[in-house]
């Protein structure tokens, strides 16, 4: 199903004139809107650039008294068409075809055997009709008279095309942008409804489904109006035709040659910037569906009319994007094999390689951390604060020397967290099963000669870490801090369950509600823990000196991600700067 969508104006219409002789086709209302009249006038022959010069002259002596008007008695164009229809609908037994062979909607029937030749059977004709209370006679250059004689023509001529009349409101003056804006936008809606065009498969054939639109016709802003409100209507093949102006071709009666453009650069542009918009809120899924419903947008355009080099690029470029972004999701979800996999997939990523690789697990869920409290999703900000945890304790065991401890996979990587004994040196052993001890009353019956212990929460892994710092004689004053800014957030991990099963649901508001609550609280060990802890707004901070404490702790050099407010967001800020200079690239091509 393709449509064309179309202003009207005067000047679509011409008569035919004899002028010493000869036959012409003159406008009846003059093209002085046309930006490159003067340049097409200069165009013409002596004799018919005389002709068109003179033409106002020709229609005044010669067309009016045919239609029964007085020579020299300028009439609107309102009237002009409204006594030609009538001219048109009579009977004239002695010649049937007296008027129909003097008329030629020559421009906008160039734009609809384009649209015909594109498949189209149906129009929808925007036209004015400003009769008011206080302006009855209506607007000179109204075109409700002028619709009604181009569907007559279509019907003498025997072309199967269907049009439909679409009135703009009469108390919209037609050179007024604001107004015309909105009454367009209605209009277009209505159209979407009508035609499904909102319901379009991308199955169908390239050449189907068009949306047509016709930037001729009307007053300027008309013009204006129609065209961008077709753009923000987001039709899935939006294609303009540009009926070009002819002056010869108008003279003979003849319709105008029409040039194709599809603003699929524009409506790109649209995409991108949409895209944009979503990855400024860390939304990689609506970014992918976005780009995935532009890429089959892309796969359905009209041969033809677009240049397939360009629009093949393009598609390779969201391709690479596409993969970027769920390399994004990859990350946010903890799936290390999956990245590894699209990396290995799309050699095109291969500047995000390093990302992989330099990957740290407890910095990915601090950055989830940051994000997740920007984004206000606090269900979502405690479960990654839980596993921040316990991530940044199993970097310790493994930057201290510990995973030698460890039972390994097949990839040499630690199995499980699966600690076995005889790999332990005596005193780091000693310091560390006093400790378990203490906490876990099965861990003195466990058979450690025959099978390994399972470190199987971050209280486990925090005492082997703290008996490595010490046995690694590391910096006591800076794991002090550590220590203390994890115990500061075990409050709230140990408060999460809580919320989350609370009628309340999980919100910062909630999160300070309970803790001014557990504050007042008449158990002294609830108001312990609650003093002890920090407010909501100040996690974050903890647990960026927890991550600053930690690269001291290790005398290693701070990622440059760690810190709050203006740094970037780890992994996720270095896939959206590669995302959108490619997309950017792509628009400038």
């Amino acid at each position: 199903m393709t449509i064309l969508i179309a202003n009207i104006g005067t000047s679509d219409l011409t008569i035919q004139i004899s002028i010493q002789g000869e036959n012409y086709y003159l406008p009846i209302d003059y093209l002085s809107n046309e930006s490159n009249i003067g340049e097409q006038t200069a165009k013409l022959p002596p004799k018919l650039k005389e002709l068109w010069e003179k033409q106002r002259s020709y229609i005044e002596t010669i067309l009016y008294p045919d239609l029964g008007f007085p020579v020299g008695v300028k009439q609107t164009s309102r009237e002009l068409t409204r006594v030609v229809l009538e001219k048109y609908l009579e009977k004239y037994p002695e010649n049937p075809d007296k008027w129909h062979s003097r008329i030629k909607p020559v421009r906008i029937w160039g734009a609809i055997q384009k649209a015909i030749s594109l498949g189209a059977t149906k129009g929808y004709i925007f036209v004015t009709n400003q009769v008011t209370s206080e302006k009855p006679e209506g607007h000179e250059k109204d075109t409700i008279y002028l619709y009604d004689i181009l569907v007559r023509w279509l019907e003498l001529q025997n072309i199967p095309f269907i049009l439909e009349k679409k009135t703009i409101d009469s108390k919209i003056e037609a050179n007024k942008l604001e107004p015309l804006l909105s009454e367009y936008e209605k209009h277009l809606k209505q159209i979407a409804i009508e035609e499904k065009l909102n319901l379009l498969s991308a199955e169908t054939e390239p050449n189907q489904n068009l949306v047509l639109v016709s930037i001729k016709g009307g007053t300027g802003n008309m013009v204006t109006a129609l065209q961008i409100q077709a753009i923000d209507s987001n039709f899935k093949n939006l294609v303009f035709i540009d009926p070009e102006l002819n002056l010869e071709k108008i003279l003979q009666g003849e319709p105008s040659d029409c040039k194709l453009t599809l603003y699929w650069r524009h409506l790109r542009s649209q995409k991108y910037d949409t895209v944009k918009q979503l990855l400024s809120r860390w939304d990689f899924d609506g970014a992918i569906l976005i780009l995935d419903d532009w890429q089959n947008s892309l796969s359905s355009l009209p041969d033809g009319i677009v240049d397939k080099v360009n629009i093949e690029k393009s598609q390779t470029a969201i391709e690479s994007v596409i993969a970027a972004l769920n390399l994004g999701l990859c990350f946010i979800n903890l799936d290390r094999a999956d990245t590894k996999n699209i990396l290995k997939s799309n050699p095109e990523l291969s500047a995000l390689v390093e990302l992989e690789q330099n990957y740290d697990a407890w910095l990915n869920l601090y950055a989830q951390c940051r994000i997740y409290w920007e984004l206000n999703q606090v269900a979502n900000f405690l479960s990654r604060l839980s596993s921040f945890w316990e991530e940044l304790l199993s970097y310790l065991i493994i930057e201290l020397g510990g995973s030698k401890y460890f039972v390994k996979d097949i990839n040499g990587d630690i199995d499980d967290w699966k600690l076995q004994k005889n790999l332990v040196e005596s005193e780091l052993w000693n310091k560390f099963y006093r400790q378990e001890s203490e906490k876990n009353s099965h861990f003195k019956e466990w058979d450690f000669d025959n099978k390994p212990y399972k470190l199987t929460n971050r209280f486990s892994k925090y005492r082997l870490v703290k008996n490595l710092v010490d046995v690694r004689k590391k910096d006591s004053k800076t794991w002090k801090l550590i220590k203390e800014s994890l115990m500061i957030l075990d409050y709230w991990l140990q408060k999460r369950n809580k919320m989350i099963h609370l009628a309340k649901g999980v919100s910062k508001q909630t999160m300070c509600e309970m803790l001014t609550s557990d504050r007042l609280s008449a158990d002294k060990q609830v108001k312990a823990e609650a003093m002890k802890t920090c407010e909501p707004d100040k996690i974050l901070q903890t647990m960026t000196e927890i991550c600053s404490a930690t690269f001291e702790l290790l005398k290693m050099e701070k990622n440059s991600s760690v810190g709050c407010n203006t740094t970037s967001h780890y992994i996720y800020s270095d896939i959206i700067a590669w995302v959108l200079d490619r997309l950017e690239t792509d628009k400038l091509q």
